[in-house]
């Protein structure tokens, strides 16, 4: 049975079918919802010198949450216009985008975690593995990839 559902949003295409996907099943099981955004910050400079600390990098830091922050505020209105029975909630966090939704499945004993396919470059992708993959490998919970 399908009682609580991860669904991983980053502002793509594929992670707004993957929110679509996710609300849909969600309605056919009367599942929950929490609507996950992980904000990857920039970091600039060395370990010995980071420039993150600097004002103007704290500027940037904090209206790129704001930003974060408006996408889980209009994820989660479309999901109640869509679903208005669904029990839906958001989260924003900060890190590594695989290890943070990872962390959230396995805290909240999600059953289903819902990601988008292909947001990375294909080099990245190539040599560090691409987000929905990682997920998929690391999860303890299924994993949907929507493309």
């Amino acid at each position: 049975m399908i009682s609580k559902i991860l669904i991983c949003i980053d502002g793509t295409d594929c992670a707004q079918r993957a929110l679509e996907f996710g609300l849909d099943l969600a309605g056919k099981y009367s599942a929950s919802v929490k609507i996950l955004n992980v904000l990857e910050t920039p970091i600039f400079g060395t370990p010995e010198n980071p420039l993150a600390n600097s004002a103007g990098m704290a500027g940037f830091v904090k209206d790129l949450r704001k930003v974060h922050e408006e996408m889980l505020i209009r994820a989660a209105e479309e999901g109640a216009s869509l679903h208005s029975g669904l029990k839906i909630s958001t989260e924003l966090k900060e890190g590594n985008p695989p290890e943070q939704i990872v962390a959230t499945a396995a805290e909240g004993n999600f059953d289903v975690v819902v990601v988008g396919h292909g947001s990375n470059s294909r080099i990245r992708e190539f040599f560090l593995g691409g987000t929905s993959e990682r997920v998929a490998h690391l999860a303890r919970s299924a994993v949907f990839i929507v493309k």
